[in-house]
């Protein structure tokens, strides 16, 4: 998936339109990998700036590809045997299973609440990792570096992390206060 850092001031309402307002670019060279230990390992990340949301904004790949995702298919609230596309029991439905269920590459439900990854199952990664022992669900982390504009008037903000999910219709966001200082 690919996500991206934004701003809004503290004093306008908080939306999405107020972020898409303010996209932050990555500093390229500056991604790394963070261990729990505090260390760091410097890695070359993947960066695009064309076909992105607002226009020209800048967004990152997650650098830590998934081995496989999972479960397959958790059906939203409002889901029944009727949905299109709808999750079917053996897909971790019903019977308790939450692991990585093989199956065939087909259309997920995209309703609100379900949690589907059909076509990336198959226990290989996504892509090369950036190195040995980073791939599926590390205990390591990312560091980005975030360019912050000139033209950005100094005051209180909010900094807003968008990323949206590769395999599923799931988009997470977190924020935090910030204080912009000259």
């Amino acid at each position: 998936g690919g996500y991206s850092y934004r701003l809004c001031p503290a004093t306008e309402i908080l939306s999405e339109a107020c972020f898409q307002q303010h996209p932050l670019d990555f500093d390229m060279g500056g991604q790394a990998i963070l261990y729990p230990d505090g260390s760091r390992k410097s890695i070359q990340g993947t960066f695009i700036n064309t076909g992105t949301t607002p226009p020209g904004s800048m967004w990152a790949r997650i650098p830590i590809p998934s081995a496989g995702l999972g479960p397959r298919c958790l059906p939203g609230p409002n889901d029944t045997n009727s949905t299109p596309f709808g999750c079917q029991p053996w897909e971790g439905r019903n019977d308790g299973h939450n692991g990585h269920v093989p199956g065939p590459c087909v259309r997920c439900p995209e309703t609100p609440g379900s949690d589907c990854s059909r076509c990336g199952n198959n226990g290989t990664a996504a892509f090369p990792p950036p190195f040995s022992g980073v791939q599926g669900a590390p205990q390591q982390g990312i560091l980005d570096i975030i360019k912050i504009s000139a033209d950005l008037t100094p005051g209180d903000y909010v900094l807003g992390w968008r990323y949206d999910c590769e395999a599923t219709a799931q988009v997470w966001q977190n924020c935090a206060d910030v204080t912009l200082e000259v």
